[in-house]
């Protein structure tokens, strides 16, 4: 398979031996349509020139460079036979979210990228389980930013030894692990935004609501797999069963399946709000607050185990000299810590944490 080929593999057992292969970094999508989904990641990963994979030629150094990083799993590089099953890890770019701004006389950036950790198996070509990472970055400047500046700044996120990518990945590495067909998973099944988020969002969001629900739910999983160290499939838009496509390095594409997770996680971001808390002659101090519902449940008997809604409320100081606030990044703030008090709402529920938290550990 060339697509795999491209780095080398060895054959191996899904659960013979703790070893897995590296088998490349991908973009996750339909051919077609990663260009027009990723447009500044595909960009920077085509300027390496014809048939390099920049951010692939990156990811590759890096695992080479750290081996060890999985306890107890090896991780290998050599060939696999199209013939022979092999447990596969992967790297995917599954999301890519641009913002820009202007405040006053200031040009604003925020760069969200979404990336899953992937094991794949390659027998019977299906996820296995995904370690979700989000990167984020917030830039200002007094001109406004040209496609360059922004494929400059997702260089800097995504390529060499000090990016924010290899950061993360010396912590999430830690957490892949090799897992028999039939273990324990989790899965954000849905994610719904409710009317009273839109009034908060960007532009490009509230026209692609389903984009601002992907991200949605590689933050909520990135956070509880941290937190609460429970083996997670990707989230998919089209429901609890799915097929998810890797465009790899050298521009092979391979379909995978994901399998129906033992429990679902669905969503609902109910919607913000901001309330004036004091105001002066010089500045006005808000409140904005995140609404979440959450519910875990065992798909195949459509059973609930946990149902109930976190909120968060950040604080916000408005100068009487700034016309206009941009909100986004603040109710993000707020959304963020609704995450986490809805992931410690399940851990400290009895019957969600027995049942399914702990059934589910990595």
């Amino acid at each position: 398979m060339a697509a795999l080929a491209l780095f080398g593999h060895t054959a191996l057992g899904a659960t013979d031996t703790a070893s897995l292969t590296y088998g490349g970094y991908a973009f996750a999508g339909n051919a077609g349509d990663i260009a027009r989904n990723y447009p500044y990641a595909f960009a920077l990963d085509r300027s390496g020139g014809k048939g390099t994979s920049l951010i692939g030629s990156s990811v590759n150094a890096f695992m080479r460079a750290h081996p060890g990083s999985i306890p107890g799993v090896s991780l290998s590089f050599g060939l696999i036979q199209r013939d022979q099953p092999a447990l596969i890890l992967a790297l995917a770019l599954t999301d890519e979210k641009v913002l820009k701004e202007d405040i006053g006389d200031m040009h604003k950036l925020v760069v969200d990228l979404g990336l899953e950790l992937l094991t794949l198996d390659f027998g019977d070509m299906q996820v296995v389980s995904s370690v979700p990472i989000t990167l984020e970055l917030i830039d200002a400047q007094q001109t406004p930013f040209s496609d360059s500046d922004v494929v400059g700044r997702v260089r800097a996120m995504l390529i060499g030894n000090d990016a924010q990518l290899a950061k993360v990945l010396v912590e999430k590495l830690r957490l892949v692990t090799i897992r028999s067909r039939n273990a324990c998973t989790l899965q954000v099944s849905a994610v719904a935004v409710g009317e009273k988020a839109f009034p908060f969002l960007p532009d490009s969001l509230k026209a692609a609501p389903s984009a601002y629900g992907r991200f949605v739910a590689q933050q909520f999983g990135s956070l509880l797999n941290s937190r609460a160290g429970v083996a997670l499939l990707p989230y998919s838009k089209d429901g609890l069963s799915s097929r998810m496509a890797l465009r790899f390095s050298d521009a092979s594409v391979l379909q995978f399946n994901i399998p129906e997770p033992t429990y679902g996680i669905d969503l609902n971001v109910k919607g913000f709000k901001k309330v004036l808390s004091q105001k002066t002659e010089s500045e006005s101090l808000w409140i904005y607050g995140a609404y979440l519902g959450v519910r875990v449940f065992e798909p195949e008997f459509q059973k609930v185990y946990f149902e109930g809604t976190a909120k968060y409320p950040v604080s916000k100081i408005v100068p009487a000299s700034q016309p206009t606030v941009d909100e986004f990044p603040v109710v993000s703030e707020a959304l963020k810590g609704a995450f986490l008090n809805a992931i410690d709402l399940l851990r400290n529920d009895p019957s969600t944490r027995d049942t399914v938290l702990n059934k589910c550990k990595l």
